[in-house]
């Protein structure tokens, strides 16, 4: 009966297994294409579904439920039924597992909001019946299967256009280097004023503060105006005034407290071995239990199970303790208080989450757990969220950023629509092809496209000297002979830069105003030419980790420092012991 009224029937427990088989996908991706792609073609195809069998037990089974069929079935402005012996409002409330990664319950809230949409479920002889299409109209959405807009993109290429024109829902856009990925956020902005949301309900977020400037810079000379732009601090911190639960001050405590409370701790903990704890380490052991474990002090001492656990859960105590007396929040709290008070209270979460409508995050590969937390929240329920980044650009894994994070998007949002720009405009012709070979080697990545969109063809130039010394003062040489403006030296760490500072001083009598910086600090700048200094086995990669993993980050990294040149790359490396990063992008 169902299919002579046109729809294309589903058994539920067999969405559910392909569903499985989705999830264990992991990182080894062949292609771009979303692991739930054979799902979400059945919407594009079919405008009536009808989905029988619908049980739904526990958490996991509404996860199936609304990310591989009603969201998609929404997004696409499909009808859906779905036959089933209960109400979903009502299976929906009596289902009081939290979802564990977000420590609410994030599914069951999107679940009703979808409902809301849509007309009441109503009873007929076979199935439960919710138009969503049909009733949503064109307020917030727009089906993924409509008519693009015809946004003014005449300068943009096909992917680009594509990226901009995406349906509602989540978009993840992925972006190479010197790919335009701002214009496309920028762009993305006027599409959505353009389909009716106001400018007031579309949040811009990005890591830091110079990201934001630039993207509100770029919204005025567009002529956008009243888009809320954000850095990931700056919303927690908007968060924790409005809602008053911030202190007297914010900053962290100075070396010597964090000295002291170190000192303390290590002197209570006498059986303890091992080398003292630096101030930067105890820094990072701070900021692993507040942005990637996200528990409290006094959870850290009650999961504590070996010494190193308990002397770290304890430093982690006493710093709370002392914030707490100096009425003090640091900067990390900023984010993993918001994040827990939206998760806890929600009141407060429906209302940030009604604040904005659209949500847009800017270099994604390079956010933490607690940011990931912060950016689904906000956007939930409407899931109208829009993410842009590069996988091959993610090089800040020592600050909780992982790769993982942005391959596996799709795990979380099943019916994600994906998009891949292409060409790198930044760099000439030769070191974009160079950059490709070398980071193909990685295999935690997608398999895509790196093609040259810039007309100049590029120079590179590979120099090995016999010791590095004689390397340093070439460098020297050649940075205080260049133009200041136009010219940057990268090196893998701080004691390489050392080196050429210090040949520097010894070759002649005045500094050079040329900027020398570590290559984790150029990282979203360019420059018409850059020299790497020090590309050595041992350096880059580093010595410190030569496992699998460590290599690609590694690997990643060296990328990011050859796509900052536009037109001119130098490499300075020790004859005999030249980086396999040379040989890997063809350039040995």
């Amino acid at each position: 009966m169902l299919k002579h009224q046109g729809f294309h029937v589903l058994e539920f427990h067999r969405i559910q297994t392909q569903a499985r088989s989705c999830r264990i996908t992991g990182t080894a991706r062949s292609s771009l294409a979303n692991p739930a792609e054979k799902i979400l073609k059945l919407f594009s195809r079919h405008e009536k579904i009808a989905l029988l069998g619908v049980q739904c037990y526990n958490n996991e089974d509404l996860m199936t439920l609304y990310g591989y069929l009603m969201e998609p079935a929404f997004r696409h402005g499909c009808t859906l039924l779905i036959s089933t012996d209960f109400t979903l409002e009502k299976k929906a409330q009596k289902i009081t597992d939290l979802d564990p990664h977000w420590r609410y319950q994030w599914t069951v809230e999107r679940i009703k909001y979808l409902l809301d949409q849509g007309s009441s479920p109503r009873r007929i002889p076979v199935p439960v019946s919710v138009s969503w299409w049909r009733h949503f109209g064109n307020k917030l959405s727009r089906p993924r299967n409509a008519a693009p807009t015809q946004p003014e993109t005449a300068r943009m290429d096909p992917q680009q256009k594509a990226a901009v024109q995406a349906g509602d829902g989540v978009v993840q856009v992925i972006a190479p280097a010197g790919s335009g990925k701002t214009t496309v956020l920028i762009q993305r902005v006027r599409e959505l004023l353009r389909r009716g949301t106001p400018a007031r309900k579309i949040l811009c977020m990005s890591f830091n503060r110079d990201a934001t400037v630039e993207i509100r810079q770029r919204l005025m000379k567009a002529g956008v105006e009243g888009v809320v732009v954000r850095s990931f601090h700056g919303m927690g911190l908007a968060i924790l005034k409005t809602e008053n639960r911030l202190r007297q001050n914010i900053g962290g405590l100075g070396e010597i407290q964090l000295d002291q409370i170190i000192n303390q701790v290590i002197s209570d903990h006498s059986t303890s071995s091992g080398p003292p704890i630096s101030a930067t380490e105890a820094r990072n052991i701070i900021s692993n239990y507040k942005l990637s474990a996200m528990i409290s002090s006094s959870e850290a001492l009650k999961q504590a199970s070996d010494p190193g656990q308990q002397l770290a859960a304890e430093l982690f105590h006493r710093y709370e303790q002392k914030l707490r007396r100096l009425n003090l929040l640091d900067f990390d709290d900023l984010v993993a208080n918001s994040v827990s008070l939206l998760q806890s209270n929600r009141e407060v979460r429906h209302r940030w989450q009604n604040q904005f409508h659209r949500l847009l995050v800017d270099e994604y590969q390079d956010i933490e757990p607690s940011q990931a937390l912060l950016v689904g929240i906000l956007a939930a329920p409407q899931d109208s969220l829009f993410c842009v980044g590069d996988e091959d650009q993610c090089i800040y894994a020592w600050r909780r950023a992982t790769v993982q994070r942005i391959i596996e998007l799709d795990q979380v949002y099943p019916g994600l629509e994906r998009h891949a720009l292409t060409r790198n405009y930044r760099c000439g012709k030769c070191i974009t092809n160079a950059s490709r070979k070398l980071i193909r080697h990685n295999k935690v990545r997608f398999n895509k496209p790196l093609l040259a969109g810039a007309k100049i063809k590029g120079k590179i130039v590979v120099a090995s000297f016999a010791t590095r010394a004689a390397g340093a003062a070439t460098a020297a040489r050649l940075i205080h002979e260049a133009d200041p403006q136009k010219i940057v030296l990268l090196a893998r760490t701080s004691r390489l830069l050392e080196e050429v500072k210090s040949a520097s001083a010894r070759l002649f009598t005045s500094e050079s105003p040329v900027e020398l910086a570590t290559i984790h600090a150029a990282k979203g700048r360019e420059w018409d030419r850059v020299i790497i200094y020090g590309a050595d086995e041992g350096q880059t990669p580093h010595g410190k980790g030569q496992d699998e993993d460590s290599i690609e980050d590694e690997r990643r990294l060296f990328y990011v420092a050859m796509t900052r040149a536009k037109w001119r790359l130098e490499i300075i490396c020790t004859k005999g012991r030249e980086s396999r990063f040379l040989r890997e992008a063809g350039l040995r």
